[in-house]
């Protein structure tokens, strides 16, 4: 297992966002969280990340316990998290959001990976080769999310976050994003999903999480999920 979330508890103050979560993300897997606006999705990214700090439980990562760790360290262990609304550095051009993703490769004085890793992601992404030059904040925004996912990419994570992906987006281009989340699977990439759109989610998905109030309410393989009557009749339009 590659992911193991067990018992997970992340408070806002007094305020409960999740409570006893378990999880489990296999390698090679996508996996998907799906659930309503406030159920806490987003607080469960930021925990993995680090940038919250849980209160109770467990985030294990192969055989490294990610809690307590900051978010430079985990991003060095091979989670990087694409962030709910891109937050790309919008006053910079593409080719240095791009760099920026790649600090890591920079402190260890790796350019000649960088330049081959811009190169590859090129390739997935013409667009952004297209526009290397030009300032972030004036991209699309679709143009920004793949911006956005193309700079975690530059951390070659072994687990990729992603945070409402297909968030105010086309549906037409919110079927190349979820394109590209399958090519980056089958290239070896796991990715943990938590997306409102679900059945775009479920139907790219392995396995799935519904998530209510904090805790998880049912979970099952993505497929399953799909027909399931109570997920149809509050996540899929009936």
């Amino acid at each position: 297992m590659l992911l193991e979330i067990n018992g997970l508890s992340t408070y806002y103050d007094n305020i409960a966002a999740l409570k006893a979560v378990d999880i489990r993300v296999a390698k090679g897997q996508i996996v998907a969280i799906i659930g309503a606006n406030g159920a806490g999705k987003s607080t469960l990214l930021k925990t993995i990340s680090g940038l919250v700090r849980p209160r109770a439980g467990t985030i294990r990562l192969r055989d490294i316990d990610l809690c307590g760790l900051a978010p430079e360290r985990i991003v060095a262990h091979g989670v990087t998290q694409v962030p709910e609304g891109r937050q790309i550095f919008a006053h910079l051009s593409v080719l240095d959001n791009l760099h920026l993703g790649a600090y890591l490769y920079h402190k260890r004085r790796h350019r000649s990976e960088i330049k081959t890793k811009i190169q590859t992601l090129y390739r997935m992404f013409p667009i952004l080769q297209r526009r290397a030059q030009q300032i972030a904040g004036t991209l699309s925004g679709g143009e920004q999310q793949m911006l956005a996912i193309a700079r975690a990419l530059m951390g070659r994570p072994e687990l990729l976050l992603l945070d409402e992906p297909s968030m105010g987006l086309a549906p037409l281009i919110v079927r190349d994003i979820f394109s590209v989340l399958r090519r980056l699977n089958a290239d070896g990439t796991t990715i943990l999903l938590v997306e409102q759109n679900a059945r775009a989610a479920l139907t790219i998905a392995d396995y799935a999480y519904v998530l209510e109030t904090g805790s998880v309410t049912l979970e099952g393989p993505a497929g399953e999920l799909l027909d399931n009557p109570r997920v149809k009749a509050s996540y899929l339009g009936g």
